[in-house]
Formats: C-alpha cells, structure tokens, sequence
C-alpha cells in the first residue's frame, strides 16, 4: 500500500533550492550523464543539506537522530551475466548518493528454470537478507505471496526490478517499456525492408519476453508484414538459444533475411550461427538485439539493438527505496523506463536472396 505524504524534503524542494527543475534533480540524483558535473554537484549538495538524502529508519550511538547508513537488501536470480551486472553498478553509484549500503546475494538459478524448490530457497534467502534491511528489492526473481507475507510482517519497502512472474497488484515493479522496445526494433528492420524477420525469445512465460513480442507482432501488423510462426522460436535469454535457434532459422527452406533476437546474449549466438554457416552479417543477414550491455559492443560487427535503461533501473530502485523510508508517497504498480534503439552495424538492407542461396 501507498505510504502518506509527509511533510518532509522533496525532491521539488531540492528544484525550489538549486533553481533546477524536478526531472533535472531526479536526473542527477540517478547520475545521469546528460547531467552536468557542476549540476549534479549543486543537486547533491542542496540535498544533503536540507536532509533529503539521509536514512530515517537507524540512528547511530551518537546522539538522537544522528543519522547513519539505510541497508538496503537486493536479491538476484544470478549475477553471472551482463544484465545483473549493469543493473547492480546503477545501484551501487545510487547508494553511494544516498548513502545506503547494499546487501546483495543471489538464488544462483536463473529465474527461467525456477522450480517450487527453488522458490523456497528463494524465499529462505529473503528472510535472510531482510533481517537487517531496511528495504528489499528483486531483481529478476518470482515475487511470491510468502516472500511479500515476510516483508509486509517486517514493515519492509520491497521493489521489484523485472520480476520473473506478473507481480501482485499492488507491488511496486520497474522495468523498461518492452513492448515498445519490440516495435523499435520491428519497425527498424521493416524500415530496411525487410519482411521475413525471424524472432528469438526468451521463455515462453517471461513477462518482457511475452511484452516484446507483442510489441514485434504489433509492428508487423501495422506494416501489413506477414508473420511466419515457423520463424518465431522460444529458448532462454542465453548465447546458446541463439546459437541453436538460428541454425534452425538457417537451414529452413525460406529462412529470414533478419532476426529480431529478445537479448544481447541471444543476438551473439545468432552471429556465431550466421558465422559457421559462412552468412554473412549484415550483408546476407541483419540481427538486432536487445539490452544495450557490452556484449554489443563487443561483438563482431557491432550490435544493432535496443537499449534497456538497466543502470538507470538500479538507481531508480534505490531511491524510490530511500522515498518510501522518508514515507513519501509512492504508488504501487509497474513503472517503465524508456528504451532506445542503437543502431551500430549488423543490419542493412536485404539484398534479395535468402541467407542460406548466396554460399
């Protein structure tokens, strides 16, 4: 439930004190790049001052009311991937601002292969992490009624960051716009002018993966583009659905000119397929991922893909975090942050011919 307004600082009142607006303060307190140092100095400095930026829960032996660290306690499915990774360096330069310290473990089983064992390690580590947390945030793990039951018991703030399963109503989730990010990268690939597009999901009953498709199907039929359900395959977010998905989209009769792939990880194995198969990208075939995290800019060529504001998230998580401990109202339900497409070099134009003709 939303916590009551109170009357104390805000971020309106930190825009009131530097002469900034509210989205330039939020943005700074999220170190946004596009925010200036000097900026982002004034922000930080007017916050601290009037008290916006300190925990409300602990005090230390120094006195009443002197302030000290919030803990904030985060739960990953796995951490051994580019996504966790940048989630987690957007909430550690986050609490690093709002001077929480973070408590982080992970299930160490990926959310697409959680079973009901793995659910009550789940929530085992849960009532382990929140015995000293002042908040507690999921991060790609299922939010089930046992771990909510804990952390409404404890008064505990829970934010979830791209739960595993449709949260309850009610709880506070983030995410990026997914089905939006599904027709940006449709709609680059239509624009090119291709229409036999192939499509690499994640698991069938992934929420992003679900919300991304619908965005791919939502595309094609704006652009009267047929849909081939033999060129839509279902895997994990992982390079080795991408490398068996695409040699099976490969060796169809008719296989697709592009592959819209719902991960970066996905989109690597599509290029190592296309590579072994002598295909060429993006000259005989245009990939698109989606994440934006370093394996697109490492690979070879250069991923076309959309990106997902995963820093921005992990920041965000935290300082909504710090608002609900100030107990400022903050609504419950999904927030979306906006993606963006990048367009570096593995898609160009079709040339005609399918992949699997011109070797």
């Amino acid at each position: 439930m939303p916590r009551p307004r109170s009357a104390g600082p805000t971020q309106a009142t930190i825009a009131s004190v530097t002469g900034v607006s509210v989205p330039t303060v939020s943005k700074a307190l999220r170190n946004d790049p596009t925010i200036s140092e000097r900026t982002r100095a004034s922000v930080l400095a007017a916050a601290r001052d009037i008290g916006y930026l300190q925990g409300t829960r602990e005090t230390t032996g120094d006195g009443p009311g002197a302030a000290r660290s919030v803990n904030v306690s985060v739960l990953f499915d796995t951490v051994d991937n580019t996504y966790s990774a940048e989630v987690l360096q957007g909430m550690l330069c986050a609490a690093r601002v709002l001077d929480q310290v973070l408590r982080v473990d992970q299930i160490g089983i990926a959310s697409d292969r959680l079973d009901h064992g793995a659910q009550d390690v789940t929530v085992r580590l849960a009532r382990r992490l929140a015995e000293e947390a002042a908040a507690l945030v999921l991060v790609t793990t299922p939010v089930t009624g046992d771990v909510l039951d804990l952390c409404a018991e404890r008064r505990l703030p829970v934010i979830a960051i791209d739960p595993a399963t449709r949260p309850p109503a009610g709880i506070l989730s983030l995410s990026a716009t997914n089905w939006r990010g599904g027709v940006q990268a449709t709609e680059h690939l239509l624009q090119l002018g291709h229409r036999r597009i192939g499509v690499i999901c994640g698991p069938k009953d992934s929420v992003p993966a679900i919300e991304r498709l619908a965005g791919f199907r939502s595309a094609m039929g704006a652009a009267q583009a047929d849909i081939d359900p033999g060129l839509i395959r279902s895997g994990r977010f992982d390079f080795d659905t991408g490398l068996v998905q695409a040699a099976r989209l490969l060796r169809a009769e008719r296989p697709p000119t592009a592959v819209f792939a719902m991960n970066d990880a996905i989109a690597a194995g599509v290029i190592e397929a296309a590579r072994r198969r002598q295909v060429r990208i993006p000259q005989d075939l245009s990939v698109v991922g989606f994440d934006d995290t370093l394996i697109a800019a490492l690979s070879s060529p250069q991923l076309t893909t959309v990106r997902q504001p995963l820093q921005e998230i992990g920041a965000e998580a935290l300082h909504l975090a710090a608002r609900m401990l100030r107990d400022e109202l903050v609504h419950g339900g999904a927030v979306e942050m906006q993606t963006s497409l990048i367009v570096r070099d593995s898609t160009a134009p079709p040339t005609g011919s399918a992949p699997g003709q011109r070797r």
